[in-house]
């Protein structure tokens, strides 16, 4: 029952967010924070998961408690830097062929990716070591990392709306690929407070902020009916020996980048937009049954006497179908060339199942091959 005395109450949430076209710079400045704030509806609305948020974070307090003035009692502390983050959780949908950068690729840019290459209708995105550009288009073509804006918009009674915004941020992404169930992009939120403003009280209705894309799928992307190839390599054997798992299931892959925040004297908050690097291995976890259906060379030994020894790796091809209503068909395609892998053999729902922990690596110092790549069909219509 709603309270008549004006309780705040999130009648409607939803998230809001973009790359942004010069890095570190509030993206809906004009819809939110202007004279007269004018929301057009063509904001990129994403397909936010309901543990997402955004709040005030690595707020910094400087104790003033040893200052004394002959009065009682210490004195207040000061307010020191302090930055916005969060967590934003969005699902894995397709998107109309013409559009090449849809949330889900951004996400990976604002992740420290680049897309390395782009041969329409096909975007190849791998780790980067460039440093975060202005986001120029749209159109296809070899892309930098960039930084991102992010609102959270909480529609109350369409005269007292709020939103929190993060500006200048950077995401430290984990993608879940559980078989049977969704796909989803959890990201941590490294970013800046929107133009010094925590939480804003709009001045104007914010329900025409934002909009879902005309060619965004209805559902989201469930791990079934996925072409899945997975091989066993070792040293004696580089070209790999396909295996076919049985119950594979629960492959998450935690690109684990490394975000640090900046301190900037110059800053209105004190901290600039944080970098993206990508100096450690990207996390892998994954299950499958152990199976008399492996090839003749590869057994459940096989796979444990590699990881007892370290010459043992495993090979991950998933390759997703998000639209098959078109000519050619939207895909998405992750690639792990070479997970080393801790393995343990263990009972799990009526089979003995082997879980692997393990670190997508490069095979040997100086290889330009990447730990992990990941292609983008787009489709055409």
């Amino acid at each position: 029952m709603a309270n008549s005395a004006g309780v705040r109450q999130d009648k409607v949430r939803y998230f809001v967010a973009d790359l942004e076209a010069a890095v570190g710079t509030f993206e809906y400045v004009a819809e939110l924070t202007g004279v007269s704030p004018t929301p057009t509806g063509s904001e990129l609305r994403i397909p936010a998961r309901g543990e997402s948020r955004l709040a005030a974070t690595d707020a910094e307090m400087i104790s003033n408690a040893e200052a004394i003035d002959g009065l009682a009692g210490s004195i207040a502390s000061t307010r020191g830097a302090i930055g916005m983050g969060g967590t934003l959780v969005t699902e894995l949908r397709a998107d109309g062929p013409t559009i090449v950068f849809p949330w889900h690729v951004k996400t990976l840019l604002a992740s420290g990716f680049e897309a390395s290459a782009y041969a329409d209708p096909a975007l190849t995105l791998i780790p980067s070591t460039k440093a975060l550009t202005a986001w120029a288009s749209e159109t296809g073509g070899i892309k930098s990392p960039a930084s991102c804006s992010i609102v959270e918009a909480m529609i109350d009674n369409h005269t007292k709306d709020e939103w929190t915004g993060a500006m200048g941020a950077v995401l430290a992404t984990k993608i879940n690929l559980a078989t049977n169930g969704l796909v989803t992009y959890e990201s941590t939120i490294t970013g800046q407070v929107a133009n010094d403003i925590l939480t804003n009280v709009a001045p104007t209705s914010l329900s025409g902020f934002g909009g879902i894309p005309t060619n965004q799928g209805t559902d989201p992307i469930v791990v079934k009916g996925a072409a899945l190839v997975i091989k066993y390599i070792d040293d004696d054997s580089p070209s790999g020996v396909v295996i076919t798992p049985d119950r594979f299931r629960n492959l998450e892959i935690d690109l684990a980048p490394n975000i640090v925040r900046v301190e900037d004297p110059t800053a209105a908050n004190g901290f600039a937009v944080s970098p993206v690097f990508y100096d450690g291995a990207i996390g892998v976890n994954l299950q499958f049954a152990d199976s008399s259906d492996y090839d003749n060379s590869v057994t459940g030994g096989t796979i444990m006497a590699g990881f007892k020894s370290g010459r043992g790796f495993l090979s991950i091809e998933l390759t997703l179908t998000l639209n098959d209503a078109i000519s050619a068909n939207q895909t998405i395609k992750y690639t792990l060339p070479s997970v080393q892998y801790d393995a343990v053999r263990e009972d799990a729902e009526g089979a003995r199942a082997f879980t692997f922990t393990g670190s997508a690596v490069r095979t040997n110092r100086g290889s330009a091959t990447s730990p992990m790549t990941v292609v983008y069909t787009h489709g055409t219509a």
